[in-house]
């Protein structure tokens, strides 16, 4: 299924809001289709670490869940090489950065938390989930905002997209408030998106 040409239309009729949870709910059926993982897994790997993303210090990563890109051996790699790594915790609504380590909790929605202190400090990249995106580097997530909210308290942070080359769409719908990815990476293509 070739998800570039996908269209949420009429987009005339439909607000951005309605447009992303068609696009959505798209994604997530898609995205279970997803074959080869391991292969594509390891594609995205070395494309990371060739592009400008690979050689900074402190990053923050999401921990995969469910159909997501994994990132469990980016995170064993990164740490490999002697680089800072800290991941999601929720709390009270807000998200903060956590060093991992090997101790995690679950989330309420069943996503693993790392246990320890809140980071405070600077953040250089930041490896962002996502269910969709286009090339101009506009992220569908899963609607809490959370990400955003996090990229704009740490504008020092480059936001990478890593997904999977059929998460590539020709739009995602924006709103004022969302914060686009400046690098995407897939198992296929690395995109540097101009600002």
């Amino acid at each position: 299924m070739n998800t570039s040409n996908f269209s949420i239309l009429p987009k005339e009729r439909k607000t951005a809001a309605e447009r992303k949870r068609s696009l959505r709910l798209f994604m997530k059926c898609r995205r279970a289709e997803n074959e080869n993982r391991d292969l594509k897994e390891a594609a995205l790997i070395e494309k990371f670490f060739s592009s400008s993303a690979g050689d900074k210090a402190r990053y923050f990563v999401y921990l995969s869940f469910s159909g997501e890109a994994p990132t469990d051996k980016l995170i064993a790699r990164l740490q490999e090489s002697g680089k800072a790594v800290y991941c999601p915790r929720l709390e009270g609504g807000k998200m903060f950065a956590v060093p991992i380590g090997e101790d995690f909790s679950l989330s309420s929605l069943g996503i693993r938390e790392p246990v320890g202190e809140v980071y405070a400090g600077g953040i250089d990249v930041v490896v962002l989930p996502l269910l969709a995106i286009d090339k101009k580097g506009n992220r569908l997530g899963y609607g809490g905002g959370y990400y955003d909210r996090f990229l704009a308290e740490h504008p020092e942070a480059l936001p990478v997209a890593w997904c999977y080359d059929f998460q590539l769409t020709e739009s995602v719908p924006s709103e004022p408030w969302d914060i686009p990815a400046r690098l995407i990476i897939t198992d296929k293509q690395i995109i540097r998106v101009s600002k």
